[in-house]
């Protein structure tokens, strides 16, 4: 019997040949009065000496699956949270990017806008001061009529009547220019705080380009970078990485081409890989710890029922 693979005895291991065995002469210098007994005892020895020195392998590979295991799991989450982190960055640069295509619409309608409302303004002011001038050329007129005091032109008929409902006209007209020009005024100053808020150099545009760069929007995942354990190279440049409170890593965006991130995710899949691998070296080693289990305790059992106390009396 080999002491690292179990051999089932089976129901008839106590056969004739068992008892031919026990019946046999014990050697020059008997152990005992049993040479199958003897020889079972020795196995056993062994058996047990394998036993415990497969178990102890056994335990030690369980405590190291199960640390790297643990660590395998704490490194997938905080890998899940650095992926989070990078779709949620580039949600932000999506949603600036919509922005900023918005935000340049309004820029050139705004641009638009104010000089439309400066054409206008311009028309506007250009019809006041074309009643102004009507007005002169209806006082004039009215003072020319008035110096001739004929009795052809008499006040009230004829075409000074028609003239006193043009002044009247007139003046209504005029009288508007003070509201609609503070409209229009503050319509062009409405127009151009918003074109210089979106469109100067340090207006939304500006800041929204700003952002996409800082962000590093335009920069697309599938880069190669260097995996940075950032302890270790604290550690190189003599400084604790513990001891003292800072700020480490500092992530650059996109995420997913930091060198923190790719250190995370070649550890992760490092761990991984062992921990598959411990977990198929610790199967069997348990099953080498189970066959030698089963093996001790048949010979154990076996040992019993042919110990020599009780069949050699």
């Amino acid at each position: 019997m080999k002491a690292t693979k179990y051999v089932e005895l089976g129901t008839d291991w106590q056969t004739d040949s068992a008892i031919e065995c026990c019946t046999k002469d014990p050697a020059d210098t008997p152990q005992s009065c049993d040479c199958c007994y003897d020889g079972w005892v020795i196995e056993l020895k062994k058996v047990k000496l394998d036993y415990t020195r497969a178990k102890e392998k056994a335990n030690q590979l369980s405590d190291h699956y199960r640390f790297v295991s643990t660590q395998r799991d704490k490194l997938k989450a905080w890998l899940d949270d650095l992926v989070k982190a990078d779709q949620l960055a580039r949600a932000v640069c999506d949603q600036l990017e919509i922005t900023s295509s918005h935000s340049s619409k309004i820029c050139t309608n705004s641009g638009k806008s104010v000089e439309s409302i400066e054409i206008l303004f311009c028309m506007v002011r250009d019809i006041f001061e074309q009643a102004d001038y009507l007005l002169t050329v209806y006082n004039q007129i009215d003072n020319c009529i008035r110096c001739l005091n004929s009795p052809d032109l008499p006040e009230n008929s004829g075409i000074r009547k028609c003239l006193k409902l043009y002044l009247e006209k007139l003046e209504a007209v005029i009288k508007t220019r003070n509201e609609l020009l503070k409209a229009m005024i503050a319509a062009i100053k409405i127009a151009n705080i918003l074109h210089e808020e979106i469109c100067s150099d340090y207006g939304l545009v500006k800041i929204i380009e700003e952002w996409q760069v800082i962000l590093n929007c335009d920069e697309k995942c599938g880069g190669d970078p260097t995996p940075c354990d950032p302890c270790k190279d604290q550690a190189e440049n003599n400084e604790t990485a513990v001891a003292e409170c800072k700020l480490i890593p500092i992530l650059t965006l996109p995420v997913c081409n930091d060198p923190y991130y790719a250190w995370v995710k070649t550890k992760y899949d490092q761990d991984v890989a062992e921990a598959n691998d411990l977990g198929a070296q610790l199967v069997a080693a348990n099953k080498i710890k189970e066959s030698l289990a089963a093996c001790q305790s048949s010979l154990i059992a076996a040992i019993k029922e042919v110990n020599p106390k009780e069949l050699c009396k």
